[in-house]
Order: C-alpha cells, then structure tokens, then sequence
C-alpha cells in the first residue's frame, strides 16, 4: 500500500524550534562566543538583502531565530526566505537571467546536478575562514560549490509498546518478520530504500556504493512482500505512529524524536541509520551574492550551531560545539562521535550520475506494489 501526497524533505517543514524537542534554558552563549560574535559583525557589515531558498516550517523559523534575524540585526543586510530548493527551476531562472534565489539550502544530490549544469557559483572559503578558524568545520562537508548546512536521517524505528528497547539493530533484522512481527513502513523513495534493501540482504553499509542498479531491484524485491506502507510525504510519520498503524519504520530521526517525546511509544536505533547531507550554495546568477556568502560565514560559526543543534537533531558543519553539548542532548543528535560512527552516509555523487536511470525504474517498480 502507498499512502499518497506531496513529497520532498518534510521531514524538517514541520518541525518546530527548540521547545518541539524541550530544549528551551540551554546555557548556549558563553562569554567567548559573544565577542566572536561581535568581532564578525564588525567584518560582515554591510547593506541591502539575501533571499535564502530553504524548507518551510519550523525547520526555517528555526534559522530565522537563530541566525538570519541576528545577522540582519547585527550586519544591517536583511534576509527573507522562501521556498522549495528545486533545482530545475533553478535553472529556468538562470536559463531567462531572472535568478531570484540568492542563498540555497541545497540537498547533496541537488547540489551535485546544479555542479554538473553550471548552476553554481564557489564559496568564499577566504571569507568564511576569515570569520571561523578553519579546523573548526567538518572537512567533509567543505566542497568548492557548498558548505554544509545540516544533514538529516534516515532511522530503524519500532513501536516500544510491542518491542521494549529490543527493536531490530539492523536492517536485516528490521525485515525478519518471524522475530519482529508487526506491520512495516518506509519512504517511497528510491533514496534511501535501495539502501536500507542491501543492508537487508546483507550487504555491509561500506560495501553498498557504487551501488549495483539491478542488484538493488532484486533486494527491493525480496523485501516487497514485508512492506505495508509505502510513505510519500516523511511528516505522515508522526500520525502513523500516533495512530499506531505502523510497528516498524525506517523513519525521520526528527519525527522519530518528536513522536517520543508526545508519547513515549516509539524507540529507535542509531545502528544503520542513512545520513544525507546538504549544502549551502550560491546560485551562479545571484543577485545578492556578496551578502549572501557572508551570510554563509556567519552561520559557521560555533555559537550559533550550537544553538541549532540544541534545538533539532541534525548534524552540523562547526564540529566543535559538541563537546558543548549537554549530555541530555547527546544520545540524540547523529553527529555526536558515538553516534555519528554507526551512520552511514549517502554517496550524493552517486546518486546525481545515476539518478536519471534509476528514477522510471523505480515508478515501474512502485506501480506494482
């Protein structure tokens, strides 16, 4: 079964800032960090505005809270936001020079295509390093054309009631219906479902990529028959959950968190959870590039990335707030080293050079279901 309705990353939309996760009263600017602040205020001051295309919801009220209002108070260059990222209008809008967008948060793969279309322009890394020492931000997520944002996952989430704590550990045991009996859901997506369906057939997280196309539909098929629910749109996860329609998931570690929070009847495994990074860029055309890569810069900073982690589970690029991070927090958040070791990460590159293939195979595959 497909439950059907609009799909992209609500997964964050919805989310609300820090009191969705009862994180309000976080000791969150210490003395250091102000004056940081205050100096790179000084060095990014300017005038005009930036236009960030983001995700909606509480996801971007969140940023709205946490940097683009403080940096147009302190730098005096406003920030409005809009959305969805899409990368097709994107270049629409490069194509008839009317690009509207000055700051993108851009999935890895949307990134990946924008790169190979010529849509992009490169970060200031002489101007971001200028604000935030170098060493400070993960060198994973520093690329020519962006810089990280945040990074969202993917988790093995059961019902508690039924499982206790002793849910599946893995996607193989995720999919053993003998030893785990109830009804199962994930996204109806082909990212990351042929992921989660080779780890079900036993293939080791550092042995999936370059993935195998046809091997992927063959694992998709062994599994087929354990699936309930096909999930278009990640926010329908909370109401599943709450409903108690679904016993097993490959759910949002963000909805997954709020919904254990709400009602207690909901555990989760970072064993095999599936990252997927994203990116702040530049659209090659825009008009307010200037202010938007300092913009950028301000948000690398470490006072303000603690702020957001402390507020919604997501990793961020300044890896050096989380020794700073209460250790409440710290079970939850997958960037968090003990965490972050159990992940595995989507392969972006991959998937922009193979998406095209793979797409109306998958739509073939679902109509099936």
């Amino acid at each position: 079964m497909i439950l059907k309705s609009p799909s992209r990353r609500q997964i964050l939309g919805g989310l609300g800032a820090a009191a969705g996760l009862g994180l309000t009263g976080l000791p969150l600017r210490p003395a250091f960090a102000q004056s940081a602040t205050r100096s790179a205020a000084e060095a990014l001051k300017g005038d005009g505005s930036v236009i960030v295309c983001t995700w909606g919801g509480g996801y971007s009220d969140t940023m709205q809270r946490i940097w683009f209002d403080p940096f147009a108070k302190a730098t005096g260059i406003d920030v409005s936001t809009t959305s969805i990222p899409d990368m097709a209008k994107l270049e629409v809008m490069e194509g008839v020079g009317n690009v509207e967008w000055d700051l993108i948060d851009t999935e890895g793969v949307q990134m990946q295509i924008a790169i190979q279309k010529g849509l992009l322009q490169k970060i200031d890394y002489d101007l971001v390093f200028s604000i935030v020492p170098k060493e400070q931000i993960d060198p994973k997520v520093i690329t020519d054309y962006g810089i990280g944002s945040v990074a969202f996952s993917t988790v093995i989430a059961w019902n508690s009631d039924l499982f206790g704590k002793d849910g599946p550990q893995t996607w193989a045991e995720w999919m053993d219906t003998a030893k785990f009996k109830g009804r199962r859901a994930l996204y109806a997506q082909p990212r990351p479902s042929f992921e989660i369906a080779l780890m079900a057939a036993g293939v080791a997280p550092a042995d999936i990529y370059p993935i195998k196309i046809d091997e992927a539909f063959e694992a998709l098929d062994a599994i087929r028959s354990k699936i309930d629910l096909w999930v278009q749109k990640t926010s329908q996860w909370a109401v599943l959950m709450q409903n108690g329609e679904v016993d097993l998931m490959g759910s949002s570690l963000a909805r997954t968190l709020e919904e254990k929070k709400r009602a207690g009847k909901i555990d989760f495994t970072f064993n095999q959870s599936i990252v997927e990074q994203s990116y702040w860029t530049v659209p090659k055309s825009a008009p307010s590039a200037e202010q938007a890569q300092k913009l950028i810069a301000w948000m690398m900073q470490a006072q303000g990335m603690l702020e957001y982690a402390s507020a919604l589970p997501f990793n961020v690029a300044n890896t050096s707030i989380y020794g700073a991070i209460p250790p409440e927090m710290q079970s939850q958040l997958p960037g968090f080293p003990e965490n972050a070791a159990k992940n595995m990460h989507i392969d972006e590159a991959w998937w922009a050079e193979n998406t095209a293939e793979v797409q109306p195979r998958w739509l073939e595959w679902m109509s099936k279901s």
